[in-house]
């Protein structure tokens, strides 16, 4: 027997269409400051707004004229309530260079992408399903190689974006979208198809075929348009084209009305038969028990602004007048929650509330598990777009019946229903349910499934508890050729009702000359992702799982189309049927091949450690170079070459530690003379910092290394927006409130967020800054730059418990990609896990990584064995036994330098300049006292990191340069995340933190300097001494 239980789900919207609600609606918000009187008469009753889907989007970042679809062509059949849609586009870049173009469109909440297929030398090639973040990572990989990949993927809400390479120049790209669905069981029902493409379509085609139904019942319309449907062999068929098309309607087919009696539909997929069934449930609603205790739950998060309050208000109003006496506890949301304040309603009197309301600064990200009902409450209302992104957890209403209700466009209707349902309440969306509908849910209790059961159907699901007009839906999987479904149903006074229904497997009919048009299969899936995704943390799996299965794309998968049969082999993704013979062989090899690799990369680690200890091992001088007699200065520079043996030993030393990995601007070895004065390289305009206080690592009492007497200066930061300037002039009390007046000129501008952020935490307004800072997350929750620009935001002022699920999204978006492990090791350590950190450096280290990431195992594993020796030095030994015993050797420096950045295929060096005048930089990675650069990262991320381990006094200055980029979308700046660090290793370890933004090709910018007035010991710290092989977390 199957028993179904429901929880929730969470979907989130596309960062495109809710800035631009965010901007159109903001002043909206400022318009409700109006006073309130102190009983509003009735408002009139507001239409529902009709929910019109936003066109197709074609962006590409660097095209002088859009890109835009030439042709359009849309297939769509009709069986009973369910429709598959073919929609073929054509392409058509009219710029003279080749692009790289992503398609963004929504679906509504009825319709999934079960296929697309992308037109590679004149034929389509099916998608294949494959991991999101792997799908991701291949597209990228792939398209640095110039071929043709295309990636469909599932964003926030129910909105998709295909991301296709390339658009060739003035050329076209055919991308073809499967899509299925179901039309809702209306009187009557109606299947609606925009035609929606924002700019105009040279031509348009749209052939709709109908099953079983005679062309005079169907009623056609295109706009203002009538369309005549014409008979076919078993059915009727629409056929509609147009030139130039440049419309904004859509396609409407008006069915014959659904009768009383269950729709049920089954479809037999990959070896299991699946139903759906609509079944009509008619019992009347009853009056609910008002509530002494009211909890008000109010989302206050930036995206809160697009709400359309008027009609959260009207809604208050009305039921407010229901009520008549009530306690309120009102809660406002965003990436916390705010204390409760208490209002009292007497004859419907709700003046203070309305105001407490009308005056909400809308701001910052979303916590949806801060959305708690108010302790005590009898029940609870919610106003929400039901779009979390800040935190790791689920919403969770508990016993008290919780009522959700949105008034945006685009809102997550479906992460609210389940758990809002569970709790006894339910959703309504104010644009399209009436006031007085609205208010019924809270005054009357209507018929709720409690229970679905079956001893001849398996994994049953539900869209929703409460029958929707009228009816409710039902999924799951016949285990026999007919099953019987019982439903038991809530009634008045606690009492409950039992209905059953047959599903039955049609039989196939010869004559039938359509093919039937399944969606079971499809429409079972998506009310399990529904209940999964409601708590996605624990369900990851499962959801991939599905999403392989189903051919969809899900928060966990995506759809990928790669140029040829190698590209499948070396990624490991099963390709469309016709290549899968080849495919299966080929990866045979691959996987013998693997296993030799990974043992050749961990040797590899081994030997390239072994050169940098030796480095490390090795003595250099620290006295003042001296010019050798009669010998002339280098290219004019006034400084005299050094000692020959001395240059050449430090030449051989270069080619040992960092072989060379590009040929680019690298000039001849800088002559010196003792002492010259680093040289002064200012930084442009557009340079913006942003830095922490000095402040130690991890206290590491008993450590036998002491720091060198050194300090850190940093360049002072000079931002001249206009903003700033503006802010910088405000009085403590008017900061915030003139940061709300700026913003709505800066909705996408992250830089605004973070200079401000800068500002209020300068002023000691942390609580403010954090808020300010996670207006990025409502920005773009899968953009991992924006996640690691706030990630590090957030560790520089110390808010590594915000920082870190930020972190690990970085990771599960990018795993492909060192970096995303290495952040999240170091904010563990930061944290206070140093085993987790650890752990995660090691999984750097012991993996093979593209070759764009070069040496990044070395500098792993010297961050792993800093962190173990400092942890072992302090009475807390780590567990090291996974780790290679060849590799656990810590190397303690006087100073050292980590550059990242946020960007890929974009090219930022570090230069280290010492006492002597020498830059240290990926030219000349080995100076004549010791200073060692890391390898040259040219492709993105970084990092690059000069090390020294014993440091004669003087002035050591650090800069950044960027020297450009590779990216065909390109983003308006490049930020910089610099670590400076004295006493590395040790017990003594200070560190500073940066952020740096430059914004054009070769910008170079100062970042600070390092002044050591005097030398102290050095002893190396070896992890191995104090870590026994009993050793545990």
């Amino acid at each position: 027997m199957a028993t179904l239980h429901l929880q929730s789900v969470r979907f989130m919207l596309t960062r495109w269409w809710r800035q631009a609600l965010q901007a159109l609606l903001a002043c909206s918000a400022v318009g409700l400051a109006a006073p309130a009187l102190a009983l509003s008469p009735t408002p009139p009753p507001r239409p529902p707004v009709e929910r019109l889907v936003p066109p197709i989007r074609i962006v590409a970042e660097q095209a002088r004229e859009p890109v835009r679809i030439q042709a359009a062509v849309v297939q769509a059949e009709i069986v009973g309530l369910s429709v598959a849609t073919r929609v073929e586009l054509t392409l058509f870049n009219p710029n003279n260079a080749v692009l790289s173009g992503e398609l963004q469109f929504p679906l509504s909440a009825t319709q999934v992408v079960t296929g697309f297929a992308l037109e590679i030398n004149g034929e389509l090639r099916d998608a294949v399903p494959v991991e999101k973040a792997k799908g991701r990572q291949v597209f990228e990989d792939v398209t640095r190689q110039r071929v043709d990949p295309a990636l469909l993927e599932a964003t926030q809400g129910n909105f998709h974006k295909l991301q296709v390479y390339p658009l060739p120049a003035a050329g076209t790209r055919r991308v073809v979208l499967e899509i299925r669905e179901s039309i809702a069981p209306g009187r009557p029902p109606v299947w609606r198809l925009p035609l929606r493409f924002g700019r105009p379509v040279a031509r348009l085609d749209v052939s709709v075929r109908a099953a079983q139904l005679p062309p005079n019942a169907l009623d056609a319309s295109l706009g203002a348009d009538r369309l005549e449907a014409r008979p076919m062999d078993g059915g009727s068929r629409l056929d509609l084209g147009r030139s130039d098309y440049s419309g904004a309607n859509e396609l409407r087919v008006t069915l014959p009305a659904a009768s009383n009696k269950a729709l049920t539909s089954t479809e037999h997929f990959r070896d299991r038969r699946y139903f759906v069934a609509e079944l009509p449930i008619q019992e009347a609603a009853w009056p609910r028990q008002a509530p002494r205790k009211l909890g008000l739950l109010w989302d206050a998060s930036g995206s809160g602004a697009a709400r359309d309050h008027g009609r959260e208000l009207a809604l208050l109003e009305a039921y407010f007048r229901h009520l008549r006496d009530v306690e309120v506890q009102l809660v406002l949301v965003r990436h916390v929650a705010e204390p409760v304040q208490r209002f009292r309603v007497r004859g419907g009197d709700w003046t203070a509330l309305r105001q407490a309301l009308e005056g909400v600064a809308y701001d910052g990200a979303t916590r949806m598990e801060a959305l708690v009902p108010p302790s005590g409450s009898d029940l609870t209302l919610l106003f929400t777009d039901g779009i979390g992104n800040w935190g790791t957890g689920a919403l969770a209403f508990g016993k008290t019946p919780t009522f959700a209700f949105t008034a945006s466009a685009g809102a997550a209707v479906r992460t609210l229903r389940s758990p809002a349902e569970v709790s006894g309440g339910g959703v309504a969306d104010l644009l399209s349910v009436p006031t007085a509908q609205a208010l019924g849910l809270l005054t009357h209790e209507r018929p709720r499934l409690m229970a679905v059961r079956s001893n001849e159907a398996t994994d049953l699901e539900t869209a929703s508890l409460y029958p929707e007009a009228g009816r409710l839906a039902v999924a799951g999987v016949l285990n026999a050729p007919k099953a019987t479904v019982r439903l038991t149903l809530s009634g008045p006074n606690g009492r409950t009702t039992t209905r059953e229904f047959d599903v039955d497997t049609p039989r196939v009919e010869g004559g039938n000359k359509m093919p039937p048009v399944g969606v079971a299969a499809h429409r079972w899936a998506e009310m399990r992702l529904a209940r999964l995704e409601a708590n996605e943390a624990l369900h990851r799996r499962e959801i991939h799982d599905l999403g392989i299965h189903f051919r969809m794309a899900t928060r966990e998968t995506s759809l990928i189309v790669l140029d040829t049969l190698a590209d499948y082999v070396r990624h490991d993704i099963e390709p469309p049927a016709d290549l899968m013979p080849a495919w299966q062989r080929s990866r045979q090899q691959k996987s013998t091949n693997d296993a030799a690799e990974r043992e050749r990369s961990l040797n590899s680690v081994v030997s390239r450690f072994s050169k940098l200890v030796t480095w490390w091992e090795t003595t250099y001088p620290k006295d003042s170079p001296q010019p050798e007699e009669g010998q002339a200065s280098v290219q004019g520079s006034g400084v005299a070459r050094p000692d020959a043996a001395m240059d050449r030993r430090r030449t051989e030393e270069e080619q040992r530690l960092s072989p060379p990995s590009r040929s680019r601007e690298v000039q001849p070895p800088v002559a010196m003379a003792a002492p010259a004065p680093a040289p002064v390289m200012p930084a442009p305009a557009e340079a913006r910092m942003a830095a922490a206080p000095a402040a130690p690592a991890a206290p590491t009492p008993g450590s036998a290394q002491a720091a060198p007497n050194a300090t850190i200066s940093l360049r002072a930061w000079q931002p001249n927006e206009p903003y700033v300037r503006r802010l910088r002039e405000a009085k403590p009390e008017q900061l915030y409130a003139i940061y709300l007046d700026e913003k709505r000129g800066y909705l996408n501008s992250s830089a605004f967020f973070l200079d401000v952020a800068d500002l209020l935490s300068e002023r000691g307004e942390k609580d403010l800054a954090v808020r300010v800072l996670s207006n990025l997350a409502e920005m773009d929750l899968e953009n991992r730059h924006l996640l690691r620009i706030l990630a590090y935001r957030l560790l520089l002022i110390g808010q590594v418990q915000d920082a870190l699920p930020l972190l690990g999204q970085v990771r599960r978006l990018a795993p492909d990609e060192p970096q995303s492990l290495r952040d999240l090791a170091l904010a563990h350590a930061q944290a206070g896990d140093p085993q987790a950190a650890v752990d995660l450096l090691w999984e750097v280290v012991n993996r093979r990584w593209d070759p764009r990431f070069p040496d990044v195992e070395l500098i792993a594993l010297t961050e792993l064995n800093a962190i173990a020796a400092r942890s072992a030095a302090a009475g807390k030994p780590l567990d090291l036994t996974r780790v290679d015993p060849r590799l656990r050797r810590a190397l303690p420096l006087d100073l050292r330098v980590a550059l990242t950045w946020d960007a890929d295929n974009t090219d930022i060096d570090l230069w280290v300049t010492d006492p002597n005048g020498e830059p240290c930089y990926f030219g000349r990675p080995l100076t004549r006292q010791g200073g060692h650069m890391s390898r040259d990262f040219t492709a993105g991320f970084g990092p690059e990191v000069f090390s020294l381990r014993d440091a004669k006094p003087g002035t050591y200055t650090v800069q950044a340069r960027f020297y450009g980029h590779r990216q065909q979308v390109v983003a308006p700046a490049t930020t910089l995340m610099v670590k400076l660090s004295t006493g590395y290793g040790s017990a003594g370890q200070q560190d500073r933190d940066l952020v740096v933004r430059l914004s054009g090709q070769g910008d170079r910018v100062t970042i600070g300097t390092f002044v050591v007035e005097g030398k102290a010991s050095l002893q190396s710290l070896d992890p191995r001494s104090s870590n026994p092989e009993t050793a545990t977390n």
